[in-house]
């Protein structure tokens, strides 16, 4: 009889002990994947419908300064980003994404023709003033992109730009945003 409940505790403690194995096992493995999950971006980032849409649809705008906005500004103020790979990559994603939506919410140049004629000088005023205090590009932008960096040329033809830009709409009658 002894024997027979010795065997049977044995076989218990066996038996919890492959549980208990195949718990912390299980419990790891769904850790991992939790922390996994965090590093990898769940979605990719979707286009717009804007994305091939002309910046500044609208404005009298030279070559020279959408070359400038291109190569320095779409990133985060249009619908034309370019994700770089580590905006994929936790916790960097959730950096870049705070960041871009930020610029849009700011000013969205794929969309300046929705833009009514009193915000757009608005806009042309901040353009100018960001450009000449070098507030924009940011400083961190520009660091892990230098090449995104305006050059002084570029800068001066942007704030020109605006000047005329805004000298052309005042001209123009208020009138209400194309849709």
């Amino acid at each position: 009889m002894i024997k027979g409940v010795v065997s049977s505790i044995v076989t218990i403690v066996r038996d919890l002990a492959r549980h208990r194995a195949l718990r912390i096992a299980l419990s790891g493995s769904v850790a991992l994947w939790m922390f996994a999950s965090l590093l990898v971006h769940p979605l990719s980032h979707r286009g717009s419908d804007r994305a091939r849409a002309p910046l500044f649809r609208g404005a009298d705008i030279t070559p020279a300064v959408i070359g400038a906005f291109s190569h320095a500004c779409v990133n985060c103020h249009s619908e034309k980003t370019r994700w770089p790979w580590y905006s994929q990559i936790a916790p960097a994603s959730l950096l870049v994404e705070r960041d871009v939506k930020r610029g849009r919410e700011r000013m969205n140049v794929s969309y300046w023709d929705a833009i009514d004629t009193v915000d757009k000088q608005l806009l042309l005023g901040a353009i100018a003033t960001v450009i000449e205090k070098r507030q924009m590009p940011p400083w961190r932008y520009t660091i892990l992109h230098p090449e995104e960096k305006l050059s002084p040329d570029e800068a001066v033809e942007i704030i020109e730009w605006t000047r005329r830009e805004r000298r052309r709409l005042r001209q123009m009658p208020i009138a209400s945003p194309s849709k």
